[in-house]
């Protein structure tokens, strides 16, 4: 009897820490990988490695993916009773009652508490920069409420990585940065976009206000947001590195994966693809940075 309930309990236990990881998005990582990557361009846009620029990107990988999981959480305890009104998500662990509120608040703590082990790796002013952003990510699920525009505070979000990697990585600011992060801001704008035209009609029905929803009869406009990205990623690459022809072939790359991305859009093809695309491209401008340090 007794080891039946041990089982039980086994069972029970395991199902929450199951549904917990389902609420922090940490068995669909993706966009832990997208909040990921302007860290790793921050640090390399810095033009240095130091001894400690893996450990950097450790640590930063790891804040990445616990506060994206943190702030998902926040994200469904504004959005529960939003989120059962809507197919793609009814079947969330709040939204389908398998967690509580309670439950889902001790796990962000529990988030936070890594979070903050992992930032106190570093300088105090990396510290101070890091906590500057938290009330955004706290309020961000609001924004959808009153506002045509909650991608782009999720673009200014997102993309703070740039500004906390570079600053670990050098001793003195450079304004070229914040044209990466610019780039950054925007691509993010256009992919959480595109992404939002998977809930437009049940978000219309809920009251709910998006770039998605303001774009439907105007998807051109989306090139325009492509666009923004595409010119702040260039200037960067023109203004941070003087090899001209691996810039223009940088450039080039840049224009040929937002265009790819934009015209898959225009076509009809599956949203949720286009959307995890941007992993992908994370890791291409990762790469042809490293490149650039090496030339």
């Amino acid at each position: 009897m007794k080891l039946r309930n041990f089982e039980n309990m086994f069972k029970k236990i395991k199902e929450k820490c199951k549904n917990l990881l389902i609420l922090g998005r940490y068995n669909s990582p993706v966009g832990a990988l997208l909040l990921m990557w302007p860290c790793y361009w921050g640090c390399l846009s810095a033009n240095v490695i130091r001894t400690n620029t893996i450990q950097d990107l450790i640590f930063l990988t790891i804040g990445s993916f616990v506060m994206r999981g943190a702030g998902c959480c926040v994200n469904d305890i504004f959005d529960k009773n939003y989120d059962k009104e809507i197919k793609r998500t009814k079947n969330r662990p709040l939204a389908s009652g398998k967690l509580d509120i309670r439950e889902s608040i001790f796990f962000i703590f529990f988030q936070l508490l890594i979070g903050l082990i992992v930032v106190i790796q570093f300088e105090i002013k990396i510290i101070v920069i890091s906590f500057i952003i938290i009330p955004f990510v706290i309020i961000y699920p609001l924004f959808k409420r009153f506002t045509y525009f909650p991608q782009v505070i999720l673009g200014l979000i997102f993309n703070w990585g740039i500004i906390i990697g570079y600053i670990s990585q050098s001793e003195s600011f450079s304004t070229s940065v914040l044209y990466l992060y610019f780039a950054g801001v925007f691509l993010t704008i256009a992919y959480d976009t595109v992404y939002g035209f998977q809930d437009i009609q049940e978000d219309k029905k809920l009251g709910l206000k998006s770039l998605s929803i303001l774009f439907e009869n105007k998807k051109n406009y989306l090139l325009l947001i492509y666009f923004l990205s595409f010119i702040f990623f260039s200037t960067f690459f023109f203004k941070n590195y003087s090899n001209n022809l691996f810039n223009f072939f940088c450039s080039s790359i840049i224009a040929y994966f937002l265009l790819r991305q934009f015209f898959a859009f225009k076509k009809g093809l599956n949203l949720m693809d286009i959307f995890k695309s941007n992993i992908i491209f994370g890791g291409v401008v990762s790469i042809l940075m490293t490149i650039q340090y090496y030339l």
